[in-house]
């Protein structure tokens, strides 16, 4: 039986998804890890590298072993085959399945894997998670041939499945029929010390920016979509105005074409790859945040922007789409230029009474609910349905 509530935890989380030396995964799932350490748990990591997978994605590839950061012990196996066989045998000698007291997955290859680690241990509580990822394996149909079934055994077997937005809380419960009165949301939040002073909020609020400045953060790759970005601004009235894109991939020669064939290269700015910090402090100098991507899992960019005070376009029905209330706390919008055009106008247009409301709104929210702060709700809630 697990130890709850303010009681010391053995919890194993079981992703591809955290990172090692600084191996440029997300840092969310390592702060859900840290902020249960911080609370008194004990967590260890198994990071299941199917390498086929870890190829395609362009990952780097870690020597099986085990590494500790931040007093975490991560557990790195890597497998040919996407675990065939008895998974057990890569793992450290010491390790056992019975020292835990709650099992965490993310991603599919982390949920497989659990899978055979606990697939037949009824006695220790499983959380399975959902990105969108889970929902590529689980509706398209190469990954659906080959990995699906797995997949949804692990949805059956969890004691609760912690979807990372409120969409992807919908898409599995219409998938699962497992998923309905055991799923719950596991959002991210932010760091409040990278949140702008209440001061700049009201400074921004009270006037617009000369020159006003869009900006958006994304690795240029198809399912982004700057390219609707670059035709909506081109399209639409902004006055004096700066499009600043941030970050670098295969689609960057591509956007540049488009930005010289609309001919506004005086308007656009392209950063390349940059430091966080150097991000941040763009954010700061912005207006807008703009990011009608599709296929996010939620898109802590999103958060970063508000906490820059920032009014923040995100994509209707994906991703941050919940967390992000259209209209009220900021805007969702179809990944369409002529639709997102006459948003931009009408943002660009707004008083500024309005924004300032808009962007007070976000600000509270964000210091309501920081990472530290879900991190724990995390944990709580899914606590909570283990123990309904």
């Amino acid at each position: 039986m697990y130890k709850k509530h303010g009681k010391v935890m053995r919890i194993l989380l079981i992703t591809d998804l955290y990172p090692i030396e600084n191996s440029g995964e997300p840092l969310v799932i390592k702060d859900f890890a840290k902020y249960w350490q911080e609370e008194g748990h004990i967590v260890d990591v198994i990071r299941p590298n199917f390498l086929l997978n870890t190829k395609i994605r362009h990952k780097k590839i870690f020597k099986d072993g085990v590494y500790f950061e931040d007093n975490i012990k991560i557990m790195n196996v890597n497998y040919v085959t996407p675990f065939l066989f008895d998974v057990t045998k890569k793992l450290p000698k010491d390790f056992a399945i019975g020292n835990y007291n709650l099992v965490i997955s993310h991603m599919p290859s982390g949920s497989m894997f659990a899978m055979k680690l606990i697939g037949k241990c009824a006695g220790i509580p499983y959380v399975a998670s959902v990105h969108n990822s889970d929902i590529t394996v689980l509706t398209k149909p190469l990954y659906k041939k080959f990995f699906a079934s797995a997949l949804k055994k692990a949805y059956k077997r969890a004691d609760a499945i912690a979807a990372r937005s409120s969409v992807l809380a919908d898409k599995i419960k219409e998938i699962s029929p497992y998923a309905e009165y055991k799923t719950f949301v596991a959002a991210s939040g932010i760091n409040k010390d990278i949140i702008d002073p209440l001061e700049l909020f009201e400074k921004k609020a009270g006037h617009r920016g000369e020159p006003y400045v869009i900006s958006t953060v994304a690795k240029l790759i198809k399912r982004k979509n700057v390219d609707i970005l670059i035709n909506a601004v081109a399209n639409a009235y902004l006055g004096n105005y700066v499009l600043r894109i941030m970050g670098d991939g295969e689609e960057m020669q591509n956007l540049k074409n488009l930005v010289k064939q609309l001919d506004i290269e005086d308007n656009v700015e392209f950063t390349g790859n940059i430091p966080h910090d150097e991000v941040l402090r763009n954010l700061t100098a912005s207006d807008l945040f703009v990011l009608v991507s599709e296929g996010e899992t939620f898109g802590i960019a999103y958060l970063e922007a508000a906490a820059r005070a920032n009014i923040v376009v995100a994509t209707r029905n994906d991703g941050i789409d919940g967390l992000i209330r259209n209209g009220e706390n900021g805007f969702t919008c179809d990944a369409d230029a002529d639709t997102l055009s006459i948003l931009l106008e009408r943002i660009y247009n707004m008083p500024r009474e309005d924004v300032r409301k808009m962007l007070l709104t976000r600000r509270c929210e964000l210091l309501e609910d920081s990472d530290r702060t879900l991190s724990k709700k995390y944990l709580d809630t899914a606590l909570k349905i283990i123990e309904a």
